[in-house]
């Protein structure tokens, strides 16, 4: 149960950039906001989502609120292209993660960060942690800052 591989990446990531950010190892899959959020003890508002989208040629990592859904409308208007969602094998050839563990952090330089603004305001967030069984704590204005991710109003 869960990829000790990709949960490793996220782990030495956050030892490469020195950061305080937590891997919870929860021991059980978590698939679902309502799981994760159970799991750690916190609101599904504090729960991140990275919903990973094909638009124009490129793949983007879009980071929202576990309370809510990626606006596909409004990423539209941001990126000037129809975005869709990727297909499970997009994901993992895209960014070496299988869906359901998706974490914000290491993607690929190639992969685009586009973050919610409703992410913005919180102290902490909890996301994938590289398999289904790890969430990863960590500030996300501090994550906007190392990765460069472009804020928007992308979320429903």
């Amino acid at each position: 149960m869960g990829d000790s591989m990709s949960r490793q990446r996220v782990e030495n990531w956050i030892r490469e950039k020195k950061l305080k950010w937590k891997i919870h190892f929860l021991g059980r899959s978590v698939r679902t906001v309502k799981e994760a959020a159970s799991a750690v003890g916190v609101s599904p508002n504090d729960i991140i989502k990275t919903v990973i989208v094909v638009c124009g040629g490129n793949i983007y990592a879009c980071i929202v609120p576990g309370d809510k859904k990626l606006s596909y409308r409004k990423l539209s208007l941001l990126l000037e292209c129809s975005p869709r969602l990727a297909k499970p094998r997009e994901v993992l050839e895209s960014t070496g993660y299988s869906i359901g563990g998706v974490p914000p952090a290491p993607l690929p330089d190639s992969i685009q960060v586009v973050v919610d603004e409703r992410v913005v305001s919180k102290e902490k967030v909890w996301g994938g942690g590289g398999d289904e069984v790890t969430l990863l704590e960590f500030n996300p204005r501090e994550y906007i800052s190392i990765v460069s991710a472009r804020v928007a109003d992308i979320s429903e």
